[in-house]
């Protein structure tokens, strides 16, 4: 009788541990599926960078490696024994005045994945900027270039479909823009073609990045699409509100915890970029 007592005590403990042990699998699980990338402009950086974003739970590389060599090759086989995707970053803003090196650029990331099935980039991170164009402030070229950039966003998804592309775009790209036949805000045009937005959020808060993007999380929510929030921790004459450099990694890392709490499961947040990020003080 005894055993039958404590059976009906234990059981529903037991029971009870059983679901706080899968519910807290299960969160862990949901956490990891979000996006925590950084930028990799410098493919001559030592192995302790990598080591830096292995311990920080970086589960995405966007490597910049113009020569799409054996380097590529090195650095992605090191990432993937971290359980890294590496994304290859590229861009120019001038493609956007002529389409076809965009398209060259892309041909030889084909020949390159071809030559390294077992360790081939996962699809391709664009950081093509049309504010770095020197005549961005001119009304009628700023218009013709962020049109450009939505029409060779379209080109290329049409042209390279089995292509994941990824593109930074900046938090105040909101122009009207009428793209086939349909007139709206420029990053709304960009999210429905892209695969993945990586938005410049630079503000030096969560609450702050949030802010920022609300606009473009909220589209992105109604039309299925994933936008990642960008980081900026280099130094930037534009402000300290710009950038985590003043505030450091300690704070950094406090307001990414609360925008992975914030941010939908489809979502994420990316860091710009490796080496400052690592530079930062404690």
């Amino acid at each position: 009788m005894k055993t039958s007592k404590y059976k009906f005590i234990i059981m529903p403990i037991l029971l009870l541990l059983s679901i706080i042990i899968l519910f807290s699998c299960k969160k862990q699980e949901e956490a990891i599926s979000q996006v925590f990338g950084v930028w990799w402009w410098n493919s001559n950086l030592d192995e302790r960078y990598l080591e830096f974003a292995k311990n920080n739970n970086i589960n995405e590389i966007y490597f910049c490696d113009d020569e799409l060599d054996q380097t590529s090759v090195n650095f992605t086989r090191k990432a993937n024994d971290f359980n890294i995707d590496v994304y290859w970053l590229t861009g120019d803003y001038r493609w956007l005045h002529d389409f076809q090196s965009a398209y060259n650029e892309v041909d030889r990331f084909i020949e390159y994945n071809h030559k390294n099935s077992n360790l081939c980039y996962k699809g391709i991170h664009f950081d093509i900027e049309p504010h770095q164009d020197p005549n961005f402030g001119q009304a009628e070229t700023r218009k013709t270039l962020i049109y450009n950039l939505i029409d060779l966003a379209y080109n290329l998804s049409v042209l390279y479909p089995a292509i994941q592309f990824d593109y930074d775009l900046p938090f105040w790209l909101d122009d009207i823009i009428t793209f086939n036949n349909v007139a709206k805000p420029a990053y709304q045009h960009m999210i429905d073609i892209a695969d993945r937005i990586f938005l410049m959020s630079y503000r030096d808060s969560a609450e702050d990045m949030l802010e920022v993007s609300k606009e473009e999380l909220d589209y992105a929510k109604t039309v299925g699409k994933t936008v990642v929030l960008g980081s900026e921790t280099s130094f930037s004459e534009e402000g300290d509100n710009i950038t985590y450099y003043e505030e450091g990694k300690v704070y950094l890392n406090s307001q990414i915890d609360l925008l992975f709490q914030a941010l939908p499961q489809s979502s994420g947040v990316s860091i710009h970029h490796i080496k400052s990020w690592y530079d930062l003080k404690e």
